[in-house]
């Protein structure tokens, strides 16, 4: 499918989560390992051309959901023309065996999202979900192209490159670099040993699809160095004129995961306009360092019947209850 799949994805408005490499990676490495998923994808055929695709699978709990939707910071199909969902889901019923559909990180301008929130369907939940900030730069100078930034912002980006004046910050691409595995996995247990990140932190598995990602030429990495001393990655999805902070890794040396940010707009939004995008979840060093734009992302649930709607959503407040009462204890 791959031909096709890179043809609709291109003239598609959909973002790096929905290509070819990082659905088929993400398949391959981290959910064909398990055995209860299945992979379910569905396309849309018309005129023998395929019209949308939707890249989802079936996980053990008979849940139909996005490929690796638990890491994608946006999910969505890939079309170029109308659908029904409604009909989808009638065909993909005769045809699999599922309980309940669930659909996280939809954006506000997703087909499948406009396809749905109009419609009187029985046991169809659309909820706000997280949100995500993203930045606009003009080509230019990093920060006097960002109008929201204000004389202190400034200020503290100054401090930030100060503070970090002997690092030097680099951009990794597979043309310039094999991928740095071993200086990865040296830093990852470095977050480890100092709390930042606890033992389930980049496991092998994610590992692999960075590589794959890296050589596929669709993730790039933004680096902090000290000497021969790495102090700080960040893996940056791109598609066309935007950028995606993904996964940041960083020691305990001062503001360098922020001043990793900056080097990076900067050397980024000197060649041309972009959109770089800080990924879901509006956590404070986003907000109160960028002072980004916020926009909100949803959850579509469409339960097979009232009992499995209440099922999901009485487990789901059990456990968050069950956590909130650990942390109080702990």
């Amino acid at each position: 499918m791959k031909p096709e799949w890179e043809k609709l994805y291109k003239n598609s408005d959909c973002t790096v989560f929905q290509s070819f490499e990082f659905n088929y990676f993400a398949w391959k490495n981290e959910l064909s390992t398990k055995k209860q998923n299945q992979l379910t994808i569905i396309l849309i055929i018309k005129n023998n051309e395929i019209k949308a695709i939707f890249p989802f699978y079936i996980d053990k709990r008979k849940f139909l959901r996005f490929i690796n939707d638990i890491h994608a910071d946006f999910c969505d199909c890939l079309a170029i023309d109308d659908f029904d969902f409604l009909q989808i889901i009638e065909r993909v019923k005769k045809e699999t065996h599922f309980y309940s559909m669930r659909f996280i990180n939809i954006q506000k301008k997703s087909l499948l999202l406009q396809n749905l929130q109009y419609k009187d369907f029985n046991n169809c939940i659309i909820r706000p979900f997280e949100r995500f900030a993203f930045l606009q730069l003009e080509k230019g100078c990093f920060p006097e192209n960002y109008s929201g930034f204000r004389s202190k912002h400034r200020t503290k980006f100054r401090r930030v490159k100060k503070k970090n004046s002997i690092r030097r910050h680099e951009i990794l691409t597979t043309e310039k670099i094999s991928f740095p595995k071993k200086e990865i996995l040296s830093l990852k247990e470095k977050m480890i040993y100092l709390g930042i990140r606890d033992r389930t932190f980049l496991p092998l598995s994610q590992l692999k699809l960075l590589e794959n990602l890296y050589n596929s030429r669709i993730l790039i990495i933004s680096t902090v160095k000290s000497k021969e001393k790495i102090n700080a990655f960040s893996f940056i999805l791109q598609r066309s004129d935007e950028y995606l902070f993904w996964i940041d890794m960083y020691d305990d040396s001062k503001m360098v995961n922020i001043f990793n940010y900056i080097c990076l707009m900067q050397k980024l939004s000197a060649e041309k306009n972009i959109v770089m995008n800080l990924g879901r979840g509006t956590y404070d060093y986003k907000i109160s360092n960028f002072m980004p734009g916020i926009n909100q992302l949803y959850a579509i649930f469409i339960f097979s019947n009232k009992y499995r709607e209440f099922r999901y959503f009485f487990t789901k407040n059990l456990i968050s209850l069950f956590k909130s009462v650990y942390k109080k204890i702990k």
